[in-house]
């Protein structure tokens, strides 16, 4: 992956957000956020886009998500502008930033795809995290942490998904129905030819557990 030099601003908010996000523990911590932020910039190295907003898209993205506030739709953006505020990132910059991260959410069938490049970009580097072995890592970390149960054979994925139902009623599914749901839909919904390259073998490896996972649970191993 190629070196970069971020930029003073850049660095400030790393460092804010990393304090931030200390304990965080449902999948969407600093680790979540740091590997977002390298790969926002090694996709920006091949695709383009202003590198400064990219890294603080990459940086803020989880900052205000609704699931770290307990669903409130309004406390997110608040505790966003607040942090903004704090690290002296100009009013104009803050609707800008505020309007693509709301864009680059994924809200089930209700999902879009960024307005900008940065965005584009950003979106992308966020959703190769929920594929491969770390992405079903996380999905696992993080129904643990809402209370969402395993699996259960009777309960078959929610083809329709709305954003309300996908934000609102996360535990009402199961986390292997959320691979349906939402992982093994996010190749099609990746806007950058260098990002659908890198999704190929983590879309394999996802799928391939899928078919072992369902393999043992049925007991056809023994």
């Amino acid at each position: 992956m190629a070196t970069f030099t971020s930029s003073e601003l850049v660095k400030k908010t790393a460092s804010y957000v990393r304090l931030k996000q200390l304990g965080e523990h449902t999948g969407h911590d600093w680790f979540h956020t740091e590997r977002v932020w390298n790969m926002a910039r090694f996709l920006q190295s091949k695709e383009g886009g202003d590198i400064e907003t990219i890294e603080l898209l990459a940086l803020l993205h989880d900052v205000g998500d609704t699931k770290n506030y307990e669903f409130e739709k309004q406390k997110g953006p608040l505790v966003l502008r607040g942090m903004m505020d704090i690290l002296d990132i100009s009013k104009e910059r803050h609707n800008q930033l505020i309007k693509i991260i709301e864009e680059m959410k994924f809200r089930g069938d209700d999902t879009v795809s960024p307005s900008i490049i940065e965005g584009k970009i950003v979106q992308d580097a966020d959703f190769l995290d929920s594929l491969g072995a770390v992405g079903t890592a996380r999905i696992f970390a993080t129904g643990g942490s809402i209370g969402r149960i395993l699996h259960n054979p009777k309960q078959k994925p929610r083809h329709k998904l709305v954003g309300e139902d996908y934000i609102y009623r996360k535990q009402a599914g199961t986390s292997v129905n959320y691979f349906y749901e939402k992982i093994l839909k996010l190749p099609k919904m990746l806007n950058t030819v260098t990002a659908q390259n890198i999704a190929k073998q983590r879309t394999k490896f996802t799928e391939d557990f899928l078919a072992e996972f369902l393999k043992e649970w049925e007991g056809e191993k023994l």
